[in-house]
């Protein structure tokens, strides 16, 4: 609550000069793609500022954005005894202005899609508000994600591949029930090692286990400020290697085409393949498995965006 505190009170300005910060960061770990989630206004006017201010990083910055619309993360003070209130104002007010919001933004020219992610736990929202937002969000246009599994096991993920979600985020809870079913539905199933580990926690989700059933496994790297300060998916490869005993090869597919289709930009990037967006990565190592191997270093030699190597700037250069 403290970032929603700051959040609130700080200007379109400045949240843009600090997550271009953020965004310098990410781009010096690698990555070219990444969401950005709202969730820290909590109320109509400051989520659509938040929505504003990712159509203005995605406009300056080279690293390509998709944007997710996260209203349901908690719920704000205001609320704190009006749950249903708060469902009311995300379904009737804040989703129809996003979407109008997103209607009139390039994303929706340059065909980026948009997504709707609620936080489907105990003391947030349950699994009848859940479909709630899901059945406004759909309507509208929303693709879909969750937030499910990440301390209790209320049905989420059940619910989100049921619903179609592209993704379905942490399952650390995640029962066997529910990763049969991932297993043979085209929804991601996006861990977070990094939560975890900053956490100071000994359970990670199941990932090891996920993969062996079949499912498709995506990293992040959950860059936020409240319970993952890590901009590095070579960090999330690291952690996740370890922790969750992924193969270094496994941890890189989860961390690039897979993780492009979480977003759904699966067929554009996340892969070297004729007709995608050239972005690469040329690592200063003897093996490629160094990404996995080394932590805490710096083995990203060079990154190319589009065919060129990156700058901060959007513009390429002459």
């Amino acid at each position: 609550m403290s970032t929603v505190r700051n959040t609130r009170e700080a200007s379109e300005t400045e949240l843009v000069e600090a997550a271009l910060a953020r965004l310098d960061k990410m781009l010096g770990c690698g990555t070219t793609v990444c969401e950005i989630k709202t969730g820290y206004g909590l109320d109509t006017q400051v989520e659509l500022r938040m929505l504003r201010v990712i159509e203005a990083m995605d406009k300056r910055h080279a690293i390509k954005i998709v944007p997710t619309f996260l209203a349901a993360h908690t719920i704000p003070l205001e609320f704190k005894n009006d749950t249903e209130g708060y469902v009311e104002l995300i379904c009737r007010e804040m989703l129809p202005q996003a979407w109008e919001w997103y209607s009139g933004s390039h994303f929706i020219s340059d065909e980026t899609p948009f997504f709707v992610d609620i936080f489907c736990e105990r003391n947030a929202f349950d699994l009848e508000h859940t479909k709630r937002i899901f059945q406004m969000a759909t309507g509208l246009g929303f693709r879909l994600k969750a937030h499910v599994d990440q301390f209790t096991n209320l049905g989420g993920a059940q619910l989100g591949i049921e619903s179609r979600a592209v993704s379905i985020d942490h399952l650390d809870e995640i029962s066997e029930d529910e990763i049969a079913l991932l297993a043979s539905s085209e929804t991601i199933g996006v861990v977070i090692p990094t939560e975890n580990f900053n956490s100071g926690k000994t359970q990670f989700a199941p990932a090891r286990k996920m993969i062996d059933a079949g499912c498709a496994i995506a990293l992040t790297t959950d860059y936020n400020p409240g319970s993952a300060p890590c901009p590095s998916q070579p960090m999330t490869m690291a952690i996740s290697c370890r922790y969750q005993k992924l193969l270094p090869a496994e941890a890189l597919n989860a961390a690039t085409i897979n993780a492009a289709y979480a977003i759904g930009l699966g067929g554009s990037y996340g892969s070297i393949d004729v007709g995608k967006r050239a972005d690469l990565n040329i690592i200063d190592a003897h093996d490629w498995r160094m990404l996995a191997y080394e932590f805490g270093g710096d083995l990203i030699a060079e990154t190319i965006i589009d065919g060129w190597p990156a700058t901060r700037d959007k513009e390429r250069p002459i």
